[in-house]
């Protein structure tokens, strides 16, 4: 057990002791790993804010149920990619508008009026990579934007989400064939 696992076992023993003045030290310290989750769902910030309290409340919920074996951050992890996922489900499912996920930054900071050719291809690019990005399977886009968006390694993933290597290599690879076969379908 390492000397951060530790910290975490002693505040979440605090905190289901009563002391829930501790759970503030845990929040603090994971609310990027929330926000970082939130935002490759929504991109309103009010939107981003509400759903990373509701996560810091389930999670407060079911702190009696994290098992000790695991990162406390690998379960945060977990419980605000579920949490995502369901509001997205909600939303797609009442027909309300769904925000974009992000996709790569491509576009250049030049201003519209000094646009070039290439600069407006890409931004037509990044344009339909992010509406393809929403039509593919959703493990797929989130393991695709880890890999790409993200920069991270298969392994770095795999301990993020719970997966194997393995799995991770197969979802980023038939997510890159669905994304070329629809990009190729707008094009």
């Amino acid at each position: 057990m390492t000397e951060e696992t530790s910290d975490e076992i002693q505040l979440i023993d605090k905190i289901l002791d009563g002391n829930n003045n501790h759970y503030r030290k845990l929040v603090d310290r994971y609310a990027p790993v929330v926000f970082h989750v939130v935002r490759g769902f929504v991109n309103d910030e009010e939107e981003v804010q509400e759903l990373a309290q509701q996560i810091f409340v389930k999670t407060y919920e079911k702190l009696d149920s994290f098992n000790r074996q695991s990162k406390f951050s690998s379960w945060l992890y977990m419980i605000a990619k579920n949490h995502c996922r369901d509001y997205a489900k909600n939303i797609r499912r009442n027909n309300k508008r769904f925000s974009e996920m992000e996709s790569f930054e491509l576009q250049s900071k030049m201003s519209q009026e000094n646009t070039t050719e290439e600069e407006i291809e890409v931004k037509e690019q990044s344009a339909l990579l992010s509406m393809a990005l929403k039509q593919i399977n959703s493990d797929y886009a989130e393991a695709f934007l880890m890999k790409y968006r993200d920069d991270m390694t298969y392994k770095a993933m795999a301990s993020r989400l719970g997966e194997s290597v393995s799995a991770l290599k197969v979802r980023v690879h038939r997510a890159r064939k669905e994304l070329k076969d629809i990009m190729e379908q707008k094009s």
